[in-house]
């Protein structure tokens, strides 16, 4: 599954509310694809800490996906192509040496 079309693919899928142990049964063997496609996780994985959740809508149930989701999801650390928002000198501007955008 595709992070972006999580909530289009999930509103039809279960009858809300639902709990935690049917979204498991019924889709967690799916897998969220990140963007590298090597740290994609299934369901099951992302939904690990939720134990005896229950969730009330699609928004409810897409929400805990995406607030559980790892780095590996959010595309490239520390890249902001406005530049820095604090002045100065002892600000450490955290950056990425291995990709840089021109």
């Amino acid at each position: 599954m595709n992070p972006q079309q999580l909530h289009d693919e999930l509103k039809d899928e279960f009858e809300y509310p639902v709990d935690h142990a049917t979204v498991l049964a019924q889709i967690g063997g799916a897998t969220v694809d990140a963007p590298d496609d090597i740290d994609s996780e299934t369901v099951d994985e992302i939904l690990a800490s939720d134990n005896d959740k229950i969730y009330e809508t699609a928004e409810d149930l897409v929400d805990s996906i995406y607030g559980n989701l790892d780095d590996s999801y959010i595309g490239r650390k520390y890249y902001d192509d406005r530049g820095a928002n604090i002045d100065g000198d002892d600000y450490e501007d955290p950056h990425d040496d291995q990709n840089q955008s021109f």
